[in-house]
């Protein structure tokens, strides 16, 4: 995982959160609205819960709740500002997704949702085969669908589902990295090869520093940026006593 905050920003004002649960195969990045209260804290409590269980469609709305009640951020300022943006809560989007092993064959089988524009990218031989939630560069918009950390303040989760080989790779990507990544396919380029590569030592620099160039080419937004990069490696199974 890399990460970068707005130009200008401290790292701990980075409002996206990333988390994972490689053990488990759990993995999900969140995006927090700027706007709201406590955006990253929430963002990082999303991000986590999906990693420690993540839900289905069945359970997402238990799931959502036990976020909501276990959210336990500082406590407000006395101000009548900080009071309101409190009674409104945070807000967040969501991509998350969970592997398992397949009852045969190797690779493994995959499960997604999502929130809002962070997305996530399955990628083979630097192809792109899919780009969940959104495919099309140009349908970012400014106000995505989001999660709320007070009830009755959340959007309906879309969800999809798939099988991955070994040695495929994906992507979960804050907003403004995705409609790059996008955008990049779109014009012939090969986005996967140009992250893999931000990734080799130091990558934290690598990453910021290309971020910081994309960003004066006006090629990326100037908001934190956030990558997840995940590898179907063969199974390691436990060999058999002789």
């Amino acid at each position: 995982a890399l990460t970068v905050p707005k130009s200008g920003a401290k790292l701990d004002e980075n409002e996206d959160a990333s988390a994972a649960n490689p053990a488990a195969g759990r993995f999900a990045v969140a995006d927090g609205a700027s706007e709201s209260w406590q955006a990253g804290a929430w963002a990082r409590h999303l991000a986590i819960a999906f990693a420690k269980a993540p839900p289905d469609p069945d359970t997402f709305a238990d799931w959502l709740t036990f976020c909501r009640a276990s959210f336990q951020p500082p406590a407000a300022a006395d101000t009548w500002y900080a009071e309101t943006k409190q009674a409104e809560g945070g807000f967040a989007t969501l991509v998350g997704v969970s592997f398992r092993e397949p009852s045969s064959g190797s690779g493994a089988m995959w499960k997604a949702v999502a929130v809002g524009d962070a997305c996530a990218i399955h990628s083979r031989a630097g192809k792109i085969l899919v780009a969940f939630p959104i495919d099309d560069p140009s349908a970012f918009a400014n106000r995505p669908p989001l999660i709320g950390s007070v009830s009755g303040f959340a959007s309906e989760p879309e969800w999809l589902a798939g099988r991955a080989e070994v040695g495929d790779l994906f992507y979960l990507l804050s907003d403004g990295l995705a409609a790059w990544f996008l955008a990049a396919a779109a014009d012939g380029r090969n986005p996967a090869e140009i992250l893999d590569g931000l990734f080799d030592d130091p990558p934290a620099v690598r990453f910021r520093d290309w971020v910081e160039s994309e960003r004066s080419q006006r090629t990326i937004r100037d908001d934190d940026t956030t990558v997840v990069r995940i590898r179907i490696d063969p199974a390691r199974r436990a060999e058999t006593p002789q």
